[in-house]
């Protein structure tokens, strides 16, 4: 895989694979907790009748569906918000009646959009271009739905998902200003699977993308306007090989509208979320360390556990922070034993400073180190208290060095600390075990079992110990 690619990767949360199922219930889910926090009164969102405004209405709709029935109030309004007629009209009735919103409140945005190119004629000498009045009107479609969430307290959702982030296709503070974005993390396959799970008509999830903004080129499709196949995005989404010209395409358009990525809040974000907040912290899961012959004889069975560990916590909505060290090869980062020794290793760029390739990522923070705490001289406590994490679980390697240290000045940054004893390791076990009994009984931090850590992720109890 390309190191941009993986890393585009990790900043989307993109995976692999997926259970719709899952995904759906980890969406809906996450709606309804969003709201119940927020205590707005329900969601907004403009349904066109494609692909993904039709999932994230029919996710919403559930979302205040299942807020009612736990004896809350919340309702969901669908908008249609057409330019004069729209070119799929036929479309958007179909999505309309299968999202089944609560209310549905339509609005022309044409005397807007026109009234706004008028203006600009009058005051310029010259009409708007297309490309930049298909923009308008995205931007008039978001100020009627912040305008109608504003007098009912309602949070406006966007529907924006990894494939179009990273190709930058979505109108910066059009279709892309929103309150929360529940397809985050998911490529335009992936969508459609979880339409094809909500029983959606073929229709619907197998429609063929269109913008449908411009005058001049109606129902233009999405892949005709981007160069590229969603096939081919989503292709390289999920860390497969594609076309050379394909990657250097997604790449450039990716750093180009970096200015576009803002920040609503996502699936993956925690910082909302009242009360005590435990992330996973993962420790040097990575090629280097899985040169010494110990480890290497338990990699097939430790790393199963970790990534059981970070699927868990995803679908939990915890953050998951993956740690590794990385060296510069001037020497300027080495410890005393390297530079004694004239031994560097896991380089920048090199196959020792990469993760394991069949370690679950995705979704995560990276943080790099240079000694064996993930605190010295890192930006892990600045991004924990970014996240609101004052808890951690962790786990990876080794146990008697990088683990336990992280766990000590974990301690003595006034974090509570916990480790999953059956998700690390060691290649000295008797020294492993002596620390380990140091931060139990001096720190009083739990060492807890795969079992335990898996509740702990799923329900956010500290275990006995804290």
């Amino acid at each position: 895989m390309r190191e941009l690619q993986r890393t585009i990767i990790d900043s989307l949360g993109v995976r692999p694979d997926i259970d719709p199922a899952t995904e759906v219930e980890r969406r809906v889910r996450f709606l309804v907790d969003y709201l119940t926090t927020s205590g707005a009164k329900g969601f907004v969102l403009g349904i066109s009748g494609g692909v993904d405004s039709t999932l994230a209405g029919r996710l919403a709709q559930i979302a205040v569906e299942r807020v009612r029935a736990d004896g809350g109030d919340a309702v969901f309004v669908g908008m249609r918000l057409p330019y004069r007629v729209q070119h799929d009209e036929a479309d958007a009735v179909a999505a309309v009646e299968f999202v089944d919103a609560d209310e549905t409140v339509t609005v022309n945005v044409a005397p807007g959009v026109d009234a706004l190119n008028g203006a600009i004629r009058e005051g310029t000498g010259a009409e708007l271009t297309d490309f930049t009045k298909g923009n308008a009107k995205a931007r008039h479609r978001m100020v009627a739905q912040y305008a109608l969430a504003g007098d009912r307290g309602l949070l406006v959702i966007g529907a924006d998902h990894a494939a179009e982030n990273v190709t930058g296709f979505f109108t910066k503070f059009g279709d892309g200003a929103a309150d929360v974005l529940p397809l985050s993390g998911l490529n335009k396959r992936q969508g459609r699977a979880l339409l094809r799970q909500l029983g959606a008509p073929k229709r619907l999830w197998d429609k063929v993308p269109t913008a449908d903004l411009l005058d001049e080129n109606e129902g233009q499709t999405d892949e005709d306007e981007l160069g590229l196949r969603y096939d081919d995005i989503d292709d390289y989404l999920e860390g497969r090989d594609v076309p050379e010209h394909v990657a250097r395409t997604i790449e450039t358009v990716w750093h180009r509208n970096r200015h576009k990525r803002t920040t609503p809040v996502e699936v993956s974000d925690t910082w909302w979320r009242p009360g005590e907040q435990t992330a996973l912290v993962v420790i040097d899961m990575q090629n280097s360390y899985f040169e010494f012959p110990e480890l290497a004889k338990v990699r097939d069975e430790l790393v199963p556990r970790v990534n059981e560990l970070i699927r868990t916590a995803h679908d939990a909505g915890r953050p998951v922070v993956l740690v590794r060290t990385e060296h510069s090869r001037d020497k300027s980062t080495w410890t005393l034993n390297m530079c004694e020794d004239d031994q560097g290793f896991a380089f920048p760029g090199t196959e020792q400073a990469q993760f394991l390739d069949e370690l679950a990522t995705g979704d995560h923070v990276e943080v790099v180190k240079t000694r064996d705490s993930a605190f010295f001289d890192t930006e892990l406590k600045a991004r924990l208290e970014q996240l609101g994490v004052d808890h951690l679980l962790l786990c990876g390697v080794s146990t008697h060095s990088c683990v336990s240290q992280t766990a000590i000045d974990g301690f003595a940054e006034n974090l509570h600390v916990a480790v999953a004893r059956g998700a690390i390791s060691s290649d000295n076990s008797a020294l492993s075990e002596a620390l380990l009994d140091f931060c139990a009984d001096q720190m009083r931090q739990p060492i807890i079992d795969q079992e335990a850590s898996l509740q702990l992720l799923r329900t956010g109890a500290w275990p006995d110990g804290d």
